[in-house]
């Protein structure tokens, strides 16, 4: 797939032909081609692969406007495309000009006819009318600082990866300054309002300005102690015939969206106070799933405590802001189900069924991109055997794009 890739890539830039490459790369066994470029083209990049073959798949990602902040970088560095253009506005120079009469002091002007006047009009014709013209402003000269606009609710973390504790959150469009970068530029140190700095997942931002210039950081934190796995409880048997059994395992930790956060329910907590605890997470097997060519969606169901299914209880998209209904899209009672795409997706509760305002947990980490995936995870669902072949697995992008995750949330009461 990787040398496929890099013939279309090469085919373009000898016959300029976007139609016949756009369609080849379409025809891959890819669930998304043109992410599957970008990310074989930053995947080129950061491993320093042949100049030429780099400069090919960079023309075709700028042909097809695949947007990558790395991508443009390096083709801004090489030479293969203009840097962004930033714009200085003059001082204009104001040149008086003798006037027959001083101004008056509010800048105004005369409004004076063509018509041709009597001698009698003359004598009796109305004051011209004066128009009140305003200041002029002074305009900036300053170049466009590097920005980014979130595309989401997403997280700003303590540190470049998922392994960092989440320290703020990003409203969607929300708009903050680009300190620094990662030296692969997949993270981006970012300024907060209160004047702390975080970092934030590149993919999720939309950046503006000159992003070239943004240097790597040179205080980049080392990445904290892994955490043992959250144990997830038992079913309650009388919902065993329809929730598979929970699954203990580990978050991912090298995926943009891939963790797995399971809270205690905050002191005091009772039925007159809704809380929905993250009892199971688990990701679906290679043969549950149909094989690589299988399923990317994302299954949550909601039971109470005594694992009666829940309809009519809302769910919010942590990242997209998506808000879901159980029980409303016709996949059974208490379910509501999602379609990940590349950059995964993670729920919470936000009201009961009552109507009343709800907490809960976070369950995150459902990604599809299989280097994000943990070893432990994929060896448990088939996809490979050991270290080794997991390893081999990755290097050859798996299944990307075909990976299903179920979770459960439970009620307080």
């Amino acid at each position: 797939m990787r040398e496929e890739i890099m013939r279309i890539a090469q085919q373009f830039q000898a016959d300029q032909d976007l139609a016949k490459a756009s369609a080849t790369l379409e025809s891959l066994d890819v669930a998304n081609p043109r992410q599957w470029l970008m990310l074989q083209t930053e995947e080129s990049i950061t491993t320093n692969a042949d100049p030429g073959v780099i400069a090919s798949m960079v023309k075709l990602t700028a042909a097809l406007n695949i947007q990558s902040a790395v991508i443009r970088t390096y083709a801004e560095q090489q030479g293969l495309a203009a840097p962004t253009p930033t714009f200085v506005i003059d001082e204009v120079a104001v040149v008086q000009t003798p006037q027959a009469a001083p101004l008056p002091t509010t800048a105004q002007v005369v409004i004076v006819t063509s018509e041709p006047v009597t001698p009698a009009a003359e004598t009796t014709s109305a004051p011209a009318a004066l128009i009140d013209l305003a200041t002029p402003t002074e305009q900036s000269s300053a170049s466009a600082a590097p920005q980014g606009k979130a595309t989401g609710l997403i997280n700003v973390r303590s540190g470049p990866g998922t392994d960092f504790s989440a320290v703020a959150a990003l409203n969607s469009d929300e708009i903050v300054q680009l300190i620094a970068k990662t030296p692969a530029g997949d993270w981006w140190q970012i300024g907060l309002a209160n004047g702390a700095t975080g970092w934030v997942f590149g993919q999720l931002l939309e950046t503006t300005g000159d992003v070239s210039g943004v240097a790597v950081a040179a205080d980049i934190p080392t990445p904290p102690p892994a955490t043992a796995p959250v144990a997830v409880a038992e079913q309650p048997a009388s919902t065993a015939a329809d929730i598979p059994t929970p699954v203990a395992d580990a978050a991912p930790t090298a995926a943009p969206a891939a963790e797995l956060t399971a809270t205690a329910a905050p002191a005091g907590s009772s039925s007159d106070q809704p809380y929905f605890k993250l009892v199971s997470s688990r990701m679906w097997s290679k043969a549950e799933n149909g094989d690589c060519r299988g399923q990317h969606l994302l299954r949550i169901n909601v039971i109470d405590a005594n694992g009666v299914r829940i309809n009519g209880v809302r769910l919010k998209g942590i990242y997209t802001g998506e808000v879901m209904v159980t029980g409303s899209q016709g996949k059974g009672d208490g379910v509501i189900e999602y379609d990940l795409y590349s950059t995964g997706e993670g729920f919470t509760v936000i009201q009961n069924d009552d109507g009343r305002e709800a907490a809960s947990d976070r369950a995150e980490g459902f990604t599809t991109q299989s280097r994000d995936i943990s070893q432990d995870l994929l060896i448990a669902g088939g996809y490979c055997t050991n270290a080794s072949d997991c390893q081999i697995f990755y290097d050859s992008w798996g299944c990307n794009g075909h990976h299903s995750w179920e979770a459960t949330f439970q009620r307080n009461y």
